[in-house]
């Protein structure tokens, strides 16, 4: 999978990721040539910051086991469909989900109580009991489903609450750190017209319609 910020990024602009991140971070970069500058990121945190508790501090933890949920559905996917070259190439592109799921774990250090943060979703309310009951369902018949399904699973999961979910547990912790990745995702994913399109395409070659 393609990291959202990736190991040569952060090599081409070390004053930009050591100013947002510190120097230690861009070192640990330039080191241990990991993948992933958002994963090395949530480790530094990990290591040196508690994260925020109460109800808030669940929420992002939740929007994270969303997003991871969802990422594991497209990595099996992608298994599932490993002898259909383009079909294996979206949905591995579609597992960029776990790079969301570090993004929420990342707001878990950094977010703060402010007046703009109103949406604490709890794992109590009926949408979120019922959103991974159906992601775990979706998870365990994935071996089952044939590609046009999956497909339409992959539709259902793009255009319904998961995304919502995101986007409004993102846009309420406007910190440099969360914003930097945010413009990053932005740049390198276009969902809302390339996923549409390339499900189309896949159906069109695979004689679907």
């Amino acid at each position: 999978m393609t990291a959202l910020v990736d190991r040569d990024y952060c090599l081409k602009h070390p004053l930009e990721i050591s100013r947002l991140f510190g120097v230690g971070v861009w070192f640990s970069m330039l080191l241990k040539r990991r993948t992933s500058l958002l994963e090395q990121v949530v480790d530094s945190y990990a290591a040196r910051a508690f994260p925020m508790p109460g109800y808030l501090g669940r929420a992002y933890r939740i929007a994270a086991l969303i997003e991871l949920r969802v990422a594991r559905i497209y990595a099996r996917m992608a298994d599932k469909f490993k002898d259909h070259a383009a079909a294996r190439e979206f949905f591995e592109e579609l597992r960029q989900e776990e790079e969301h799921s570090r993004l929420m774990t990342l707001c878990l250090y950094t977010v703060k109580f402010r007046s703009s943060v109103i949406f604490i979703p709890q794992m109590r309310d009926p949408t979120i009991r019922g959103l991974l009951k159906s992601l775990r369902d979706i998870h365990r018949r994935v071996d089952a489903v044939t590609l046009d399904e999956a497909l339409r699973i992959t539709e259902e999961l793009e255009q319904g609450e998961v995304n919502v979910i995101f986007d409004k547990m993102l846009k309420q912790n406007p910190d440099d750190e969360s914003h930097f990745f945010e413009t990053q995702m932005q740049a390198v994913e276009g969902h809302s017209e390339s996923v549409p399109r390339r499900i189309r395409m896949l159906r069109h070659s695979g004689g679907m319609q």
